[in-house]
């Protein structure tokens, strides 16, 4: 007997509404925070009862924790982390400079879960202890400077990774007056940060 790998209509369905509804609520909280985000808006773009969302995420918290933890793991399969720490910065660069919203939805979590005292799901730290590793790794090779904690060089990392994103407004109109974004020079110059703080310095 032949037994079909397809799954059953309904269930089909159902998964595709649920990636509806993360991609929706990807929308509404990278546009509104998690204290503005309505789900009502959210189960209107999604074509989704409120009902079926609450039964699938619970609160609006646990939502966003949804969100959050699906943008990992994209993050993850498009940019994996290796030793190479400093065309890893570049990655990260690029990643982020191709879609805003990541960085939108990062800004409201970093502000979301300081405010929560970082009630979020062990899943989301998973991801990071995974970097740490690989961090660990490098240092122990001799490709990434010792001189840091793992968790600061990867702080420092993600921070030079966005911050011509991140910077102000009025920093960046400063940076290229008239001229609009270098985005060859942005990235020359995320690299050379990266290699300063990742190369072991020469005693």
């Amino acid at each position: 007997m032949v037994v079909s790998s397809e799954l059953p209509r309904d269930q089909l369905r159902g998964r595709e509404t649920k990636q509806r509804v993360i991609e929706a609520a990807t929308a509404e909280f990278a546009e509104y925070g998690v204290a503005g985000a309505r789900i009502n808006r959210i189960a209107g773009t999604a074509r989704a009862s409120k009902e079926r969302i609450y039964a699938w995420f619970g609160d609006k918290d646990a939502l966003f924790d949804n969100v959050m933890q699906s943008g990992l793991d994209q993050l993850a399969h498009a940019v994996p982390i290796d030793v190479d720490l400093v065309e890893y910065t570049v990655r990260l660069h690029d990643y982020f400079a191709r879609d805003e919203s990541v960085q939108r939805v990062a800004m409201w979590a970093w502000l979301h879960d300081t405010a929560t005292a970082g009630t979020f799901s062990d899943g989301r730290t998973e991801g990071y202890s995974h970097k740490l590793d690989i961090i660990r790794d490098a240092q122990h090779r001799g490709l990434a400077s010792p001189d840091w904690r793992p968790e600061e060089l990867l702080a420092l990392i993600l921070a030079v990774a966005t911050n011509w994103h991140r910077a102000p407004a009025e920093l960046r109109t400063l940076a290229t007056p008239g001229f609009g974004v270098d985005l060859d020079a942005q990235r020359a110059s995320v690299r050379e940060a990266a290699r300063r703080l990742v190369e072991p310095r020469v005693h």
